[in-house]
């Protein structure tokens, strides 16, 4: 291994090696507060404003939260909780990605199967996201008492545009886990 000072070291390589510490580092503390911030705002929407923001299918109606008990902020926490998994797994496989990047290891086994679980992570997700947004809009609506059961389904370009950008990490990944088979022939061959 070359050491972070040695002259082999490019000048380009240095920059990558620091932007891969910094970027695994976000992301570390990004996959650790995510699931306390989203918790957050489920467990105390008075602090967090969530009550005020439209929510899936009008679940909060407004007004009084009275109903709004420990067990349906669990409810609602918990139903969050599953699309946050799905993040928080995504996140942890692009740090490894970031830390091999890091140590100078583009293309190892460990970069490449990071960046691919980051991507089908990102697919997941973007497909997950308007599943939970219905579920949580018909789980608020029944809970309750003041606003009409509903169910609201909703497909945006946002979630297209997610969905696109994970298709595009999946390649992204088979570009990597190509580059990875030329490094291994090449140091074959050599």
């Amino acid at each position: 291994m070359v050491s972070e000072t040695s002259p082999d070291l490019t000048r380009s390589n240095r920059h990558i090696r620091g932007l891969s510490q910094f970027m695994m580092w976000a992301v570390t503390l990004l996959a650790g507060l995510l699931p306390i911030i989203v918790w957050g705002m489920w467990l105390f929407p008075d602090i967090s404003g969530i009550a005020a923001q439209p929510a899936p299918g009008g679940g909060f109606g407004g007004g009084d939260l009275g109903w709004y008990v420990w067990p349906v902020r669990l409810g609602a926490a918990g139903l969050s909780t599953i699309g946050i998994a799905i993040t928080v797994y995504g996140l942890l496989n692009l740090r490894t990605l970031f830390q091999q990047a890091m140590q100078g290891r583009y293309f190892s086994a460990d970069a490449v199967i990071g960046f691919r679980q980051f991507a089908l992570a990102s697919l997941v997700g973007a497909l997950w996201q308007p599943l939970e947004h219905t579920l949580t809009g018909v789980y608020l609506t029944v809970s309750n008492p003041h606003v009409p059961n509903a169910l609201e389904i909703s497909l945006g370009s946002g979630n297209l545009e997610a969905i696109g950008a994970a298709l595009l990490f999946f390649v992204i990944a088979f570009i990597l886990a190509e580059g990875r088979k030329r490094h291994e022939e090449l140091e074959l061959i050599l």
